[in-house]
């Protein structure tokens, strides 16, 4: 999974393209809601596949790159405000590296210094991608222009590896990244001096940049230590039962995911819609048991019942004891 904030701006810039986007998200099984809400997430393979039917339906090959290129990293959040404030390139990108996982659990960062030059690495990790191709290239141009947010805006690297081949093409490339570009390669990489590795950044503020990593390390440290499908699920099982009984439909919708896709990915981990939103509901039903000012009705709506008796069924189906009773074990 990854973030929304990705994909901020790509409805206008596939409209501005000539396209319908709203054909698009149909046809991925998707409507605007999907990539509107900030806190939201997007399976990365889904990411990747709208870009992909972007290229397609404006016609225009190099849409992934067009759409990096005017891509404002700003727009990603608590990560790159860190990485933009690191004291030097090289813990920019080793923040980055720590990091990324928050942001985008789908893709890996790391570096190899070989000599004098250093490889800047950014590989797509998720298996469900079929065409990385334009993903590759959109994460690759917001890599340059974060890097020239930190040097300057007329800094280019020595040289671009892509891991996927060359198209018919690649004079667009070498005007995006002002430097040779290679493709079939083991990584998509920036070749950059060592120097430039170990330059300072002269507009971080440090104060700005320890606050931060405090902020995404306590935030790395709380991402659920299980699938990132499934904590995705859970969480957004979670935010839905307060609006009544979470449906697949309803969950599959708000992680940017058709509900056939999403059955499918959970067969895949072993589990079942079903049974991972009747778990959820029974963690989320024992902690609202701890806290005595919460009533049974309130708990029983909280967690999408219509009715107390329906949550007191279900709580003797987990545990073999009403909630009335456990709460008074637990006083007891």
């Amino acid at each position: 999974m990854m973030s929304v904030t990705a994909a901020t701006g790509l409805l206008d810039a596939i409209k501005a393209a000539g396209a319908n986007p709203d054909q698009i998200l149909s046809l991925l099984g998707l409507d605007r809601a999907a990539l509107s809400r900030a806190d939201g997430s997007i399976a990365c393979s889904t990411f990747a596949r709208l870009l992909e039917e972007a290229a397609r339906a404006t016609s225009d090959p190099y849409f992934g790159l067009h759409f990096g290129e005017r891509f404002n990293p700003k727009n990603n959040g608590p990560l790159v405000y860190v990485v933009l404030n690191a004291p030097t390139i090289a813990a920019g990108f080793e923040t980055a590296a720590r990091y990324l996982h928050v942001h985008n659990q789908g893709a890996t960062a790391s570096f190899n210094i070989e000599g004098d030059r250093v490889y800047l690495r950014y590989l797509l990790a998720d298996p469900e991608i079929e065409s990385p191709r334009q993903q590759n290239e959109y994460g690759m141009a917001v890599v340059l222009n974060t890097l020239r947010l930190m040097a300057g805006s007329d800094w280019v690297p020595q040289e671009v590896h892509f891991v996927h081949e060359a198209g018919a093409k690649i004079a667009e490339h070498q005007r995006v990244f002002g430097s040779p570009v290679l493709f079939g390669c083991a990584a998509n990489s920036f070749v950059v001096e060592r120097e430039f590795f170990e330059r300072q950044v002269p507009a971080a503020d440090q104060r700005l940049y320890r606050i931060l990593k405090q902020y995404l390390e306590r935030v790395l440290n709380e991402i659920p230590r299980e699938p990132d499908l499934l904590a995705a699920v859970r969480k957004t099982i979670g935010e839905s039962m307060r609006d009544g009984d979470p449906k697949l439909t309803r969950v599959a919708k708000k992680i940017a995911m058709s509900p056939r896709t999403l059955q499918r990915q959970l067969k895949e981990q072993g589990v079942d819609f079903k049974q991972l939103m009747d778990d959820t509901r029974k963690r989320f039903a024992l902690n609202y048991l701890r806290d005595r000012r919460n009533t049974l009705t309130e708990i029983a709506f909280l967690l999408g019942y219509s009715e107390l008796s329906a949550f007191n069924r279900a709580f003797r189906r987990w545990t073999g004891s009403t909630p009335l009773d456990y709460r008074r074990r637990r006083a007891a």
